[in-house]
């Protein structure tokens, strides 16, 4: 498999913008802010042509400034984005991913754990939420979700933890309008069993709703 650069940044959001008040509180306007970033050919979406996965950060007890991670393809071009968006001009780092069989990793995965309802008529349902709770000594659907993307895409969870939460999607709608959608953040350590398919997955993303700031997959060394 070809090696492919991938480009990454973390951006320091202005919290007295109006503009990012308004992304913080609806992730999938905060998707069609960084659009500005990448130029894209007429009717393509753009996180489609440049490969873009973003996630909002926890905010940090450090500076208690709102943090968004960019990753794709192509670089960004920062300077398209709405005037006093950014605390400063941010550092996107170039990356080339390589991976070795029984690697171990630290991950970070904000996840949209869902799976497709079934119905009588075999038409496409819509996506239910898997809850991460279960049983006493019984592993919780979003856990066991991780479990199977981890299979699918090159690497075995050795430790997790889960932190569940509710988005409010408004889409530029009412707020009594809003689309709530279903988020877990993983936190843990990774072992690789396929460098081609987690090097895939780091670059195309786990999951559905990466409009909404899901899917984006970071390994580091372990602390």
């Amino acid at each position: 498999m070809p090696q492919r650069t991938m480009h990454l940044s973390k951006l320091i959001l202005n919290p007295r913008c109006r503009e990012v008040q308004r992304d913080l509180s609806s992730p999938y306007e905060l998707h069609r802010t960084l659009a500005h970033a990448y130029t894209t050919d007429s009717g393509q979406d753009y996180r489609a042509q440049h490969q873009v996965l973003f996630r909002i950060e926890p905010l940090s007890h450090a500076t208690a400034l709102p943090a968004v991670l960019v990753q794709s393809a192509t670089a960004p071009n920062w300077n398209e984005l709405p005037e006093a968006y950014l605390m400063h001009k941010p550092e996107t780092k170039l990356l080339v991913p390589t991976f070795s069989v029984g690697q171990t990793l630290a991950f970070r995965l904000l996840a949209n754990p869902t799976k497709k309802e079934k119905r009588p008529d075999r038409r496409q349902g819509r996506r239910i939420a898997l809850p991460d709770y279960a049983e006493e000594d019984e592993i919780t659907p979003a856990r066991g979700w991780l479990v199977r993307k981890g299979e699918q895409n090159g690497f075995h969870v050795l430790y997790a933890t889960t932190e569940a939460f509710w988005l409010g999607m408004d889409r530029g709608r009412a707020t009594k309008n809003a689309i709530p959608i279903y988020g877990v953040r993983y936190d843990g350590l990774l072992q690789v069993t396929d460098p081609a398919l987690l090097t895939s997955a780091l670059q195309s993303g786990i999951g559905p709703s990466k409009a909404f700031g899901f899917g984006m997959l970071s390994l580091a060394k372990p602390q």
